[in-house]
């Protein structure tokens, strides 16, 4: 399974989100180094839990960048936010629920989405920002 590796592609420019961002690349690592070694759900619970917790405050950073700066596509972008929340809470419902460890696919979700979503929805709102910080 390959951990998700921080770069410059990754970057919004606005040093408190690419913070968090690393922070979130780690906690998903972690989540993916427990999968690959076959830990138990129960071990996960604690890093599932530290996750969902830091994604909200991450995203709350966020929702208030798209209020100071008025971004019109701020409705969609938080949609897509509850959705990574719905799935970690999902997860953690597995962790509970299930004796099998879990599944790899799982992972993979969330290593694609966090991805694509900093490379194209956090992207965008970065060019609108640029945009409005450049008037």
């Amino acid at each position: 399974m390959q951990l998700l590796q921080w770069s410059s592609g990754l970057e919004t420019g606005l040093d408190n989100v690419d913070s968090q961002h690393k922070q979130l690349i780690n906690m998903i690592n972690e989540l993916t180094l427990a999968v690959e070694y076959n830990q138990p759900n129960s071990a996960m619970l604690p890093l599932v839990d530290k996750l969902h917790e830091y994604a909200h405050i991450h995203f709350k950073v966020e929702s208030d960048i798209f209020d100071q700066y008025e971004y019109p596509d701020k409705s969609n972008h938080e949609a897509e936010h509850a959705t990574f929340i719905d799935k970690v809470k999902y997860i953690r419902r597995q962790c509970e629920l299930l004796e099998t460890p879990m599944s790899a696919k799982i992972i993979d979700f969330l290593l694609l989405w966090f991805i694509n979503h900093i490379k194209t929805k956090d992207m965008e709102y970065k060019s609108f920002i640029d945009k409005a910080n450049n008037q």
